[in-house]
């Protein structure tokens, strides 16, 4: 192999990281922003609205059942006809319905439009990874990866700017949830428009790298694909039932419980130490502005090692740690931010890795509806977490056993992850992925491997 060959791989990777994963990732910002807006408009909703805990609870998470029920057909519709018309139209939509979120007047129609939200946002998050599956290496994904959870964890960043937007109380005549609603649903709708100009549905699409290395990427992704199809070739329907999908479908949802339900509830949970919105705001973006360089570190580290599950399993158990230590020191606040924290080192360590789990089994119009069915049962997680810990909420008084149940369900998820690799076709599944990975770079004429 040659230092030319090595050039050409290192310089394909670098525009395409540079050219895609920032607005993706900004993207993926806007995207958890208005999905998670609720938790900090709470803090006044709720009263405004009369909403119990319960009831919070449930139209928090209704929002993943429409979202389960529209994310394969959504990802199925993206596969057809590509990400640069598909994306821009589920961003737009959703856009509007956050906007329109600003108008309800109770519970009953709060749940229709988180509803309502579920069906405009169904098919992004599968429908980004498929993307990335579709110009990244296998070999590079973890580090691709790695730059969409750093978004994620940046979102956090939004708390404090919607606590701050609940401080325009009456501005027109409007409360300052509304006004949340109102102005946080308005990046959705530019960024779709946007979507359109800056993503590409094919390598040959790509008039920015020069013939030599559009040349190497058709090669290599060809290559993979095509050894990935003979390996482990599916239709839709297999795709949709193979135990190893089911139980990834399992796994996601022990981590979208625990992400979900800190994440939407935590602006409550910091207002039992008595801190202001602000205050609130501001604390809550600690822990997933800390998970970020250890994430970073993590999913290199996985690239290096060329290994998977246990770079998943690992984070998940240290995340389930950090929630029995928060819930052990609930009336401690700086013992219990260091435990949240913790959990949310491991919880945004272990996203990044998960989803190149089912990519090393899936391909073609099967990875498109494989990733949309565990990103959309998965996601039911983020209905049982809010919806669970509102139950516990009204019945104790506190939210220490929601903590727990935070810490045990992700351990379970560890533990799902590691049975599953147990299992022959799994493990076979992983091992082939990275000889084809390592074949398609030598048909491409470069160097493989992770570095």
């Amino acid at each position: 192999m040659t230092t030319a060959d090595t050039a050409i791989e290192a310089s394909v990777i670098r525009k395409l990281t540079w050219r895609f994963l920032p607005f993706l990732g900004l993207c993926y910002i806007v995207l958890y922003m208005d999905r998670l807006n609720i938790g900090v408009a709470a803090l006044t909703m709720n009263a405004d609205l009369g909403l119990s805990a319960t009831a919070f609870g449930l139209a928090a998470g209704i929002y993943f059942w429409s979202y389960t029920v529209c994310e394969v057909p959504s990802n199925l519709v993206l596969a057809k006809v590509g990400a640069r018309r598909w994306i821009p139209r589920i961003m737009i939509t959703w856009g509007l319905v956050t906007i329109g979120t600003a108008f309800v007047q109770g519970a009953g129609s709060l749940s229709v439009a988180r509803v309502l939200l579920g069906i405009a946002e169904a098919g992004f998050s599968p429908g980004a990874l498929y993307f990335v599956t579709r110009w990244f290496p296998y070999r590079a994904r973890a580090r691709a990866m790695g730059w969409i959870i750093t978004c994620i964890c940046l979102s956090g960043v939004t708390a404090p700017i919607s606590a701050h937007l609940l401080e325009l109380d009456g501005l027109a005549g409007l409360a300052g949830w509304r006004w949340l609603f109102v102005i946080t649903g308005i990046p959705a709708v530019i960024m779709g428009f946007l979507c359109y100009r800056v993503l590409r549905d094919r390598p040959a699409d790509a008039k920015w790298l020069t013939p030599e290395e559009r040349t190497w990427l058709e090669r290599t992704m060809d290559a993979e694909h095509r050894r990935n199809e003979q390996r482990h070739s599916m239709s839709i329907l297999r795709g949709l039932t193979d135990v190893r999908v089911l139980v990834l479908c399992l796994v996601f949802l022990t981590v979208t419980f625990g992400l979900n339900g800190y994440s939407i509830w935590m602006p409550q949970i910091l207002a039992t130490f008595g801190w202001d919105k602000l205050a609130i705001g501001w604390i809550g973006a600690i822990p997933p502005l800390l998970a970020i360089v250890p994430m970073l570190l993590w999913t290199r580290r996985s690239d290096r090692r060329r290994e998977r599950v246990w770079h998943f399993a690992i984070p998940m158990l240290v995340s389930a740690a950090g929630f029995l230590y928060a819930a052990a020191n609930l009336h401690t606040p700086l013992a219990a931010m260091a435990g949240f924290s913790l959990a949310a080192i491991g919880l945004y360590a272990a996203m990044s890795i998960f989803f190149l789990l089912p990519s090393a089994m899936l391909s073609g119009v099967a990875a498109a509806a494989g990733l949309a069915l565990i990103n959309g049962l998965g996601n039911l997680g983020g209905f049982f977490g809010p919806q669970v810990t509102g139950i516990i909420k009204d019945a104790t008084g506190s939210f220490v056993w929601a903590v727990i149940a935070f810490g045990l369900v992700l351990a379970l998820g560890a533990a799902l992850a590691v049975a599953l690799s147990r299992n022959r076709a799994m493990r076979e599944a992983l091992s082939d992925h990275w000889q084809d990975q390592e074949a398609a770079a030598l048909a491409a004429g470069t160097p493989g491997g992770g570095k």
